[in-house]
């Protein structure tokens, strides 16, 4: 089975590492597709590190959007795969050296199989006033038209470490481009698209074999509060997204979020929470009634300004290159 994996970067420091990490796979039958963001000097670092680190390896591929933006390259790199399945990671981790077998074993393994979600793994300690998005996932199957909407304890994945059969992907249709790195709401991408395959009914695995390192994913300081506010105002705009589909998880995910910030501190006798479950709560609130008051959803379920004509922004997507060459890779 063929697998396309696809690297969304915007961080020329930390690709090389990533780019090397796949190269360095025990499965063998693939294709890189490392979808770079920004403007023209953005480019020039981007293509230039993702050049060193694959050295002449035929497989590696360069694409560029002039927009910035994680759903938009997740979109590019998946409309530009030639693989049966396409796996993403994101350009602060690691994959460790089985992760991308697993995670065709496991497709091999059930042909119904939809999505696999693995690990990612920060490091062993942080230091104060940090954070590092991680996931231990169970080895768990949830079949959405077996149990719908109850997912199996300790079944999660998170964008930077999952992967789907392209049929699946086909059927899902594209990341919302409103959601994710490098848009208005910088979070919560892949929990809406998770949603988006339970609601169509696709059955997906989580295994903790399939591991990621979150080698550069610490946030500190003013980053650790920004990515906390980002996580809050997430969460907000996904629970108002439901609520305009109609699905009444989103108003009681905004209910639980009130009554947990307002009086868990309370419950637990830790007083020092408040101030920082109030921030949360805010955050959400914001994040809620932004997107109730400023979007709709468009017919293939994605966020659009409301009055805009179509979901989703036009972006300029430059020919795929192979990064040693500067020709059209893989005959695309």
């Amino acid at each position: 089975m063929r697998a396309t994996v696809c690297i969304p970067t915007v961080r020329p420091g930390t690709l090389g590492r990533t780019v090397r990490s796949v190269l360095d796979q025990t499965w063998q039958d693939w294709e890189l597709l490392v979808v770079g963001q920004g403007d023209a000097a953005a480019e020039a670092v981007l293509r230039a590190a993702a050049s060193e680190a694959a050295g002449h390896d035929p497989r590696v591929t360069y694409v560029h959007l002039t927009e910035r933006g994680c759903s938009r390259a997740r979109n590019a790199g998946t409309r530009l795969s030639s693989g049966e399945v396409i796996a993403f990671l994101d350009d602060d981790c690691e994959a460790d050296p089985a992760w991308l077998e697993t995670i065709v074993r496991a497709f091999d393994a059930d042909p119904a199989l939809g999505a696999v979600g693995g690990a990612v793994i920060g490091p062993a300690k942080l230091g104060p006033l940090a954070s590092c998005p991680t996931v231990m996932p169970a080895e768990a199957l949830y079949d959405p038209v077996v149990t719908p909407q109850r997912p199996p304890a300790g079944w999660d994945w998170i964008g930077a470490n999952c992967a789907f059969r392209l049929a699946a992907a086909a059927r899902v249709g594209p990341w919302d481009e409103v959601l994710g790195p490098g848009t208005p709401f910088p979070v919560g991408e892949d929990t809406d698209y998770k949603l988006r395959l339970e609601a169509l009914g696709v059955r997906m695995l989580t295994t903790p074999r399939s591991r990621i390192l979150h080698s550069s994913g610490v946030r500190a300081g003013r980053a650790a509060l920004r990515s906390q506010r980002n996580y809050a105002m997430g969460n907000g705009v996904l629970a108002a997204k439901q609520t305009l589909a109609g699905d009444p998880r989103g108003r009681l995910w905004l209910r639980v979020t009130r009554r947990r910030c307002l009086t868990d501190w309370a419950r637990r006798l830790r007083p020092q929470r408040l101030p920082i479950d109030l921030r949360h709560l805010l955050w959400f609130e914001v994040g809620y009634r932004r997107c109730r008051r400023q979007y709709e959803i468009d017919a293939a379920g994605l966020l659009r300004l409301r009055g805009s004509a179509a979901a989703g922004t036009v972006v300029q997507l430059r020919p795929p290159q192979e990064v040693e060459s500067g020709h059209a890779a893989n005959g695309r």
